[in-house]
């Protein structure tokens, strides 16, 4: 088993990764001065006292090691990765790699994370003492990170890391989207032993066997007709034939006659599809499709047997005979991902010598009949589309538009026939699965000239683009890995949907929360370059629109104040520019994107909000830019109005008055007659009196109890005679 290292003092906001509130209360407590002198009161431990938010004091203690590794904790780094070797001529005389915090205690009360805001006060303290306070950032290649520079917390970058070094273990030292060892682990289970070998089951015993299930199937099935409409749904039972289709299956997995086997298997392959398509509107076929899809990835696992144990004649047959069942017109429509599963089987093939020309034939096969071709049609589309319109614009003969329409019939080909049906959606598929299974076809063959010509031939696939970024930060290459994915994204028409894209993936899947941007952003902290992490996390803030952003504020001004040396009132200056860019946005937004509200438990959601924008407001206090951003929430927040009113508090009385019912502050109505529907008076009823309620509880978080008091009995003298309305505001009078 091997036990995790613990967290280096130079990186220990890996500690608060998960609470990232906590880690920004922790930076307050100690740049307000609240973290005591830290003494070591024994070899390697040290104390301190913490100044809690009631005065109350809570002791500290912060056990330390020095890494029996010493300097050689620090790896060499390759190419553009920033360096991170020891400089002779620096004085400091400790390694930030070498020291390591063993344990952390407090004796404050919060359990509810294991470590809290006081510990990493004094871990803030500790470092500063131990490592020294950091200077200013390179953007060189070669950044020494022992300059006075405390390296950057790689929280991001780790993990991606980690991610890459047990893919390539898995793909044999590549980095491969559709093949891994497993697959081949998996196929090892089917063999059988070869006194324990059932003979195969003859092809037309096997048509005969399927033959007869489906025609049970439908005699059986249940029409089920609307009695509001003419519409119908049928329902059978799938048992019989799924288990008819399991035995075959399982029959052809097992054998060694691997060319007939594959028959088999494209028999029961094209059996379930034709039934899956004749049974459309049968609400009961999700059993048909999870038995194609386990069906498409135990042949897929099946054919390592092949490439493994066949001759190079027998596995060409094979493989050809699963390629010719993916290639199926209907196949491809309608099951394109199975369709590609199956097409993905000959990268088993491109590991032997003898048999990699089978792999090459069916991968060069898909990439003719999804990329080449498709893409020819869609130019020839647009072409055709254009030459429509002007014909149109200059009214032609109708002699002259049969002459076109008999070209367009004559430019039909073979290809044409299986392409022209597919939908752009199932088309997709098909062209990002067969870019995959291409970059792991040259891959898995060490043919770099093949994948390069890949690459340069589709650059603007997000798959191959995103694995040529891997390679690049898997190989040290940060610097290249960012330009790359910092120019695929200045050549996209949309950044956002750019960024959703690569979020869902099959390489880094659940690690590029942000997609691109976190690809950037792990490679400037492997850089240790403030200046290109400072920019990302500006993209976030400016770009935030949803909650979980917000501590993106906060990661911004530590980086700048801790790791870029900026002052308190040059960060406050940077985070006015920050938020005239916030407010130039939000704009931005008003003008060009339509206004999206949903409601959520307790959170209100608008596509034109910006949570980090706010939470930029109200922890720099600017004032002007609370009372102007306001002016798109219908319900701000207490925190913006007490922003609102450092500089502008009637503006921030006014908007709490605004939210009151009609009527509460206008013209009272008589003390012992009151007429209901006169205007200006408010609706009598105990929901109305407890809004009131609400509102001032509002007003006296913001102006406190006593100006609340004066409010509460100017409203119960406008109506005197109100009883249920001076018990609900009984708490403030």
């Amino acid at each position: 088993m091997v036990v995790p290292q613990k967290p280096m003092l130079a990186q220990f906001e890996v500690m608060f990764e998960g609470t990232p509130l906590i880690l920004e209360r922790a930076t307050d407590y100690w740049e307000s001065g609240r973290v005591s002198s830290v003494q070591e009161i024994a070899p390697q431990l040290y104390h301190a006292q913490v100044s809690g938010s009631a005065d109350d004091c809570y002791d500290v203690d912060i056990r330390l090691s020095k890494d029996a590794r010493g300097e050689n904790a620090n790896e060499a780094n390759t190419d553009d990765q920033a360096t991170t070797s020891s400089n002779s001529d620096h004085e400091s005389t400790t390694d930030d790699n070498s020291i390591r915090i063993q344990s952390a205690a407090c004796t404050c009360p919060y359990q509810r994370t294991p470590y809290c805001k006081h510990i990493g006060a004094v871990l803030y303290e500790l470092r500063k003492q131990l490592i020294g306070a950091h200077g200013n950032h390179h953007n060189d290649d070669t950044a020494n990170a022992h300059d006075g520079v405390i390296a950057l917390p790689r929280t991001v970058l780790d993990p991606i890391q980690q991610h890459l070094d047990a893919r390539a273990e898995q793909g044999k030292g590549h980095l491969l989207f559709l093949w891994s060892t497993q697959l081949r682990e998996a196929a090892k289970t089917f063999c059988a032993q070869p006194d324990e070998e059932r003979p195969l089951i003859p092809l037309i015993d096997a048509q005969t066997m399927l033959s007869d299930t489906i025609r049970r199937c439908h005699e059986r099935f249940i029409i089920h007709i609307s009695k509001h409409s003419d519409a119908y749904n049928k329902s059978c039972d799938y048992t019989e034939f799924i288990k008819t289709v399991q035995a075959i299956a399982g029959n052809a997995l097992q054998s060694s006659d691997y060319a007939s086997a594959c028959g088999n298997l494209r028999l029961c392959i094209h059996e379930v599809h034709a039934l899956l398509l004749s049974s459309e509107n049968d609400d009961g076929s999700e059993p048909l499709l999870t038995l194609m899809d386990d069906l498409a990835m135990r042949v897929r696992c099946y054919m390592e047997n092949v490439a493994e144990f066949a001759d190079s004649s027998t596995a060409g047959k094979a493989l050809n005979t699963i390629a010719q069942a993916a290639n199926d017109k209907d196949m491809r429509q309608c099951e394109p991902l199975n369709s590609m599963l199956l097409i993905s089987s000959a990268l088993a093939f491109a590991q032997y010598d003898d048999k990699r020309i089978w792999a090459y034939d069916v991968i060069e096969n898909a990439i003719t009949r999804n990329l080449e071709y498709s893409f020819n049609e869609e130019s020839e589309e647009s072409e055709e589309s254009e030459e429509s319109e002007e014909s149109e614009e200059s009214e032609e003969s109708e002699e002259s538009e049969e002459s076109e329409e008999d070209e367009d019939n004559e430019d039909t080909s073979e290809v044409d026939d299986e392409t022209d049906f597919i939908s752009d959606e199932s088309l997709h598929v098909l062209q990002l699965f067969t870019l995959m299974s291409a970059y792991d076809l040259y891959a898995l063959s060490n043919d770099d000239a093949g994948r390069e010509q890949l690459l340069k031939d589709y650059p603007e696939s997000m798959a191959l683009t995103l694995m040529n970024a891997a390679n690049m930060i898997h190989e040290g290459r940060l610097r290249s890995a960012y330009m790359l994915a910092q120019g695929f994204l200045l050549s996209s028409r949309d950044m956002e949907d750019v960024d959703i894209d690569a979020r869902h993936n099959g390489l880094l899947p659940d690690l590029l929360p942000h997609g691109w941007h976190t690809i950037m952003e792990c490679c400037a902290e492997g850089l240790n370059d403030v200046g290109l992490l400072a920019n990302v996390y500006r993209y976030y803030i400016l770009s935030c629109n949803d909650r979980s952003d917000t501590h993106y504020v906060s990661k911004l001004r530590n980086l700048l104040r801790i790791y870029g040396g900026l002052s308190a009132e040059e960060w406050h200056d940077v985070a006015d520019g920050l938020a005239r860019d916030c407010a130039r946005n939000i704009i931005d937004r008003i003008k060009y994107q339509p206004e999206i509200t949903t409601k959520g438990g307790t959170q209100r959601h608008s596509s034109w909000r910006n949570p980090a924008y706010e939470k930029l407001i109200v922890d720099e206090r600017l004032s002007d830019a609370a009372l102007t951003y306001c002016a798109i929430v219908d319900y701000p927040p207490l925190p913006l109005l007490r922003t609102i009113a450092i500089e502008h508090p009637e503006s921030a009385k006014s908007i709490i008055l605004d939210a009151m019912p009609y009527g509460t502050m206008g013209t009272p109505a008589f003390r012992f007659t009151v007429e209901r529907g006169v205007d200006n008076t408010l609706t009598a009823r105990r929901a109305t009196y407890q809004q009131i309620a609400k509102q001032l509880r509002r007003f006296a978080a913001v102006f406190g109890d006593e100006e609340t008091r004066v409010l509460a009995h100017e409203i119960v003298e406008r109506y005197p005679n109100r009883t249920a309305l001076r018990e609900e505001l009984a708490f403030a009078l």
